[in-house]
């Protein structure tokens, strides 16, 4: 999904509505901040891994991280 393809459907979404990311084993967390950051392809990621890895370079695919994280976690 691009940022122009984010944008549509955010557009067409309840303007109060919250915007949530999974957490980590259960439930939903709040967005908490948008992060800019290159990835690239991981070929060899398991089914548990995500699809892109992290990019040293700026030769990867510029992405945005939306990500979120229980703040009341120990």
């Amino acid at each position: 999904m691009t940022v122009a393809e984010l944008i549509v459907r955010l557009n067409q979404a309840p303007p109060n509505a919250k915007v949530v990311v999974r957490g980590y084993e259960n439930g939903y967390n709040d967005v908490l901040e948008l992060r800019s950051l290159f990835v690239r392809p991981n070929p060899e990621a398991k089914w548990y891994d995500g699809e892109y890895e992290k990019s040293k370079a700026t030769d990867g695919i510029e992405a945005i991280e939306i990500y979120g994280e229980n703040k009341i976690s120990e």
